[in-house]
Order: structure tokens, then sequence, then C-alpha cells
């Protein structure tokens, strides 16, 4: 089975478009959808296998009309944004607004907003709804969001995946750092948002092996002689083994037992659980994972 799948305009969020009553929707094109906040136009993107736990209902493809609105809009959002700023200054309130959004059939005004604390806008709320005559809805977003809506450059020089094709958040831990044998530098893994890089999580599979081996510093018995684990490399599918006359590299085959493939499917499964938990380190204090 495959599932259509757009973004929205706004949020720049991936969405599952259901009820497509017609065929030929293809990339890049525009439709109307029925959302939680009303009436929206969305981007396809194409098709997937996997779906989306954000859905939307399928209306009409955009149409000149519709288009027109949009663009009517555009204009409106932004003589809107200047109101509110003006407002958000006048009752002092520590907030960031980052953009307004005003949906096709024009029955609310949404604006996103951040902050580091909870903010009281009812008094705000209550003199936008007096300026627009419309329904008001304030929407914070974390810092992660707010680069995927308004957009960034990371340190790869790219767009962040968020951007470019992720569909949802995953939690992003120090221990990715060390299994991935990374340096412990929190300025070279936080991505734009402040948070650990996105991009540390599709690597993650990659060293799940290190879960079933014996972990650096511990001591393992080869041919009648102790050794101590110096480094894991999952990459290259080595181990350095160091004895007190001696250095050792090998494959990881040679040390792992038969049948592991059904241990690492396991692991692939949960995670690696059996691993410890976070790792403390001065370095990171304050760094949000």
């Amino acid at each position: 089975m495959f599932y259509i799948k757009a973004r929205f305009l706004d949020l720049n969020k991936i969405l599952q478009v259901e009820g497509v009553w017609e065929e030929g929707l293809s990339r890049g094109d525009l439709a109307v959808v029925q959302s939680d906040k009303g009436e929206e136009i969305v981007k396809i993107l194409g098709t997937s296998k996997e779906g989306s736990p954000t859905k939307a209902l399928f209306l009409r493809r955009a149409k000149k009309e519709d288009l027109r609105k949009l663009e009517e809009n555009k204009k409106e959002e932004k003589r809107v944004e200047e109101i509110c700023r003006k407002k958000i200054a006048e009752h002092k309130l520590e907030m960031r607004l980052l953009r307004a959004y005003i949906p096709l059939d024009r029955s609310k005004i949404f604006f996103y907003y951040t902050a580091e604390q909870r903010v009281d806008f009812r008094n705000l709320v209550r003199d936008l709804a007096k300026v627009f005559k419309k329904r008001i809805e304030m929407r914070q977003v974390g810092v992660r969001d707010a680069v995927q809506m308004m957009g960034w450059i990371g340190g790869c020089g790219e767009e962040p995946c968020c951007i470019r094709f992720q569909e949802e958040f995953q939690s992003v831990s120090l221990r990715d750092i060390e299994e991935q044998n990374l340096p412990l530098s929190p300025q070279k893994f936080t991505g734009p948002c402040g948070r650990l890089m996105c991009c540390l999580v599709f690597e993650r599979e990659n060293y799940l092996i290190k879960a079933i081996l014996p972990e650096v510093g511990s001591e393992i018995g080869i041919e009648g002689k102790v050794y101590k684990v110096q480094y894991i490399d999952p990459l290259r599918w080595k181990i350095s083994l160091l004895s007190e006359d001696s250095k050792r590299e090998m494959s990881l085959e040679e040390i792992l037992p038969k049948g592991y493939e059904r241990a690492l499917q396991h692991c692939k499964e949960c995670g690696g659980c059996c691993r410890k938990g976070p790792i403390e380190n001065e370095a990171f204090a304050g760094i949000e994972q």
C-alpha cells in the first residue's frame, strides 16, 4: 500500500493526504486539504510505503482562485505579524513571534512563537481578536520546530534534515556521540536549533554491533592470552586489543559468537537497551538533548 505525502506550507511538516479521489497527483502539485487548522494548501511530495501520524483530508486540486487567495493571505500575514509584534511589546511578553499564518478559508489567524517559559497571552489574544475580528490561536513551537519552519543552513552547508526530508524528530542522546567514537565536543555536534544533531540518529544502526561486544576497557581472553579492549571500529569491522607485551587488531567476526546476527537484530528492535544510560560529562552541561 502506498500513501500520498505532502508538506504543510506554514510549518514545513510532512503529512499524509487521505481521501484522494482523483489520480495523477505528482510531486510539486498543490492541493487543498481539510486539516485541524481549516482549509489549506499543501505541496505534494509523492508516494511512500510508510504512513504518517499527521493526516489531512483531500478536497481538490488547487485552482486559480485558491492560488489567488494564497497570495492575498501571504500579504495579509506580513501585516498581522507587524501588529502582533507591536502588541507583544506593549504587553511586555517574553516570547518571540516566528510568523503568522492564515488558512485558505480565513476562519482563523495562527501565530507561531517560541518562549523559554510559559506565557500568559490572554490579554494579547483579546487585543488581536478586537483588531482582526477573527478567532486567534497562539501556538508555541520548540526550537527544532522553529528551524524546520523558518529555514536554516546546517554545519554541513546544506539545509538541515528536518527541512529536507525528516518527518518526525527522534530523541538524540549523548550516548550516540560516545557510541560513534566521536570527540566529546558539544560545539561540533550541536545543530542550529541548539540541540544535538538529528543526523547522529541516522548513523545509530551502524554502531549497534557495539551493544553485543565487550566494552572498551574490559578484558577478554583469546588463545590463552588476556587482552584489554582498546578500540572498536564498527565501520571498518575491526577491534583493537592490547596485552602486556603486544597490540593486536582483529576482525569482529573473529570474536563474535555464532548466531550473533540474531542478537544484533534484537538490538535493532530495542535500540541497544543493554548499554549504559546517558553519559555524564561536564563538557555537555547545559546542552539540551
